[in-house]
């Protein structure tokens, strides 16, 4: 801002400089002329009156009287006055010794008056008796209406330069002090006009620098106040207009950051212009590694990137599915539209990634769990068909084989009454059809009861039961029912796969907050594949001898789900040949 404070006094100073200047030579120029001119006059009134003198007087026959007056001139009067006859001759000189002046007939003036007989004779020249420049004046006088001679008046031109001079040295002084005044006039006015332009330039730095609280606060009138008006109300819509752009912005970092599902954003350039956290969840990758990277090295492992090109080039949108293998299976669900700014431009493609990995697992259970109740239900059905057919139609030879035929239909129905029963709790376990009725139980006495009806059938196998010693009770808030089916589901589990002069541990662990359940056996152990799908509804590690057990295939999964509807988590360790053990944290209570 200091640069237009100089430019404007700069200019104001170079315009005053002009203007004095001009103003310098004009008036010096009238000054000048006006005083010659003045002087001029002034040297021919008096040379008219010393002419009227000479003629009335008749001092031009009497030329040593005339020599004598005219020798008084020069106390009284600075000019020189010269008398001249009509031959030229010198008569009478102020200054000077007539006998040594030379015949004047040839001197301009004089010559213009006597012979070309003018009214005045002009000239400006150098003296030859004084030796210095001279103005001269000359004009006829008459005697009885003849010219007989010519009076001269002159005056050195140094005294007109001395005067000039003198005018100039006060014309001077008088334009420095009125350039003076306008330089200071000059800076005073563009320091208040830059002054206010000072504080508008703060107030739009600091906007440019984001603080979009800056403010004009001087009061002005005239144009600076209604500039000063318009840059705060500039500066307040502008930081409405940012605080909507950043609440938007907020907004959008929220919902893409809470987004399970992975959006990218991919420019004109073809790089990653936005990400969101699902994606690097999804990917494996952190946003610097993704973030302004070509679409070719994010997305080239998805094997998707010829349907983003596709996208750009031919501007469509695609939808397909991609798997990833690392560091876990992922199958996601890949939508691709074009990205458009304003007048509908094409800047890029929008990338929408699903994970469908649960949905694709569910997907392949429910496939696998009509299979399985297809499977279940058919076996006891069909035995129980066939039976009954064959008693049907008489060919049964004997009543002990009908009485076993009838056994066997009856085990199968049965059968089919468990499944179904079993069925139709784990749906209401799911659908929280059946509330819980929390109370305050010892989860020893519990076991305790639960295992009273397991204990016959293992100690048919002679399998140890070893349970949790009486010596203190351990309460948890809990379905005292349900905790006991939960149990007896476990024990009867391990009795079922541990072989004959086998153990089963039940152990309790209380904790600050939790109980912690253990049941170990040293049955055959589970295969470490099947570890994750042990909870799943019909899955068998052995088939053939779960059928035979008369089990449902649907007891970890009632299990798992009543332990969940009590808050608590369950965990599975096993080694084959060795044994399993099955962990059980429930809280100590529920909220």
């Amino acid at each position: 801002m200091q640069r237009l404070c100089l430019k404007i006094t700069g200019s104001y100073l170079i315009l005053s400089i002009t203007f004095i200047l001009v103003l310098w030579f004009f008036i010096s120029s009238i000054i000048q002329n006006t005083y010659t001119d003045m002087t001029k006059e002034h040297l021919i009134e008096n040379a008219q009156l010393v002419s009227e003198v000479i003629t009335l007087g008749g001092l031009d026959e009497d030329r040593e009287t005339l020599d004598e007056w005219t020798s008084h001139f020069d106390e009284e009067i600075t000019l020189r006055y010269t008398i001249i006859a009509k031959d030229g001759t010198v008569i009478a000189d102020t200054e000077s010794d007539i006998e040594r002046m030379d015949n004047h007939i040839n001197r301009p003036e004089i010559d213009a008056v006597l012979v070309r007989n003018q009214e005045i004779g002009e000239s400006v020249r150098l003296s030859d008796t004084q030796d210095m420049s001279m103005m001269y004046v000359a004009i006829p006088f008459e005697a009885n209406g003849e010219i007989i001679g010519a009076v001269r008046t002159s005056v050195s031109t140094e005294s007109i330069d001395d005067a000039i001079s003198a005018i100039w040295t006060t014309l001077s002084a008088i334009l420095f002090i009125i350039l003076l005044v306008s330089v200071i006039s000059a800076a005073l006015l563009s320091y208040n006009i830059t002054k206010p332009i000072n504080r508008v330039i703060n107030v739009t730095k600091r906007l440019q620098n984001k603080d979009y609280s800056a403010r004009i606060n001087s009061d002005y009138s005239g144009e600076i106040g209604n500039l000063n008006t318009s840059v705060n109300a500039l500066a307040a819509s502008l930081q409405a207009h940012v605080n909507e752009i950043e609440e938007s912005e907020k907004q959008l970092n929220s919902i893409l950051s809470n987004l399970v599902s992975g959006v990218v954003l991919i420019d004109d350039k073809g790089e990653v212009a936005l990400t969101n956290q699902a994606t690097e969840r999804f990917l494996s990758k952190h946003t610097s590694k993704i973030y302004q990277r070509e679409y070719n090295y994010v997305f080239g492992p998805l094997g998707i990137d010829h349907l983003i090109e596709t996208v750009i080039e031919d501007n469509v949108s695609r939808h397909d599915e991609a798997h990833l293998y690392f560091p876990e299976e992922r199958i996601l669900d890949v939508h691709i539209a074009p990205y458009y700014s304003q007048g509908w431009q094409q800047r890029g493609a929008i990338i929408v990634l699903h994970d469908i990995t649960n949905i694709r697992r569910l997907e392949k259970m429910r496939s696998e769990f009509v299979a399985n109740v297809s499977h279940e239900l058919k076996t006891p059905i069909t035995s129980v068909k066939g039976f009954a057919e064959t008693l049907l139609s008489g060919d049964v030879p004997d009543e002990a084989t009908a009485k076993q035929f009838l056994q066997i239909i009856y085990d199968d129905s049965e059968r089919l009454n468990r499944l179904i029963t079993d069925l139709l709790e784990l749906s209401k376990i799911e659908k929280q059809a059946m509330p819980l009725e929390i109370t305050n139980v010892d989860i020893k006495t519990v076991i305790k009861n639960s295992t009273r009806t397991i204990s016959k059938f293992a100690h048919d196998k002679n399998i140890t039961l070893h349970l949790p010693e009486d010596s203190s009770p351990v309460y948890v808030e809990a379905d005292k029912d349900r905790l006991g089916q939960i149990v007896l589901n476990l024990v009867a589990n391990a009795v079922n796969y541990t072989s004959d002069n086998g153990h089963i541990y039940i152990d309790v662990e209380e904790r600050s907050s939790k109980v912690v359940l253990n049941v170990r056996d040293t049955g055959m152990g589970i295969p470490e594949e099947s570890l994750d799908r042990l909870f799943e509804r019909f899955y068998r590690v052995d088939k053939a001898r779960s059928r035979h057990s008369g089990g449902t295939g649907l007891g970890l999964a009632i299990v798992k789900h009543l332990v969940e509807s009590h808050e608590g988590e369950i965990y599975v360790k096993s080694t084959e040949g060795v044994g399993s053990t099955f962990t059980i944290e429930l809280p100590k209570t529920q909220e």
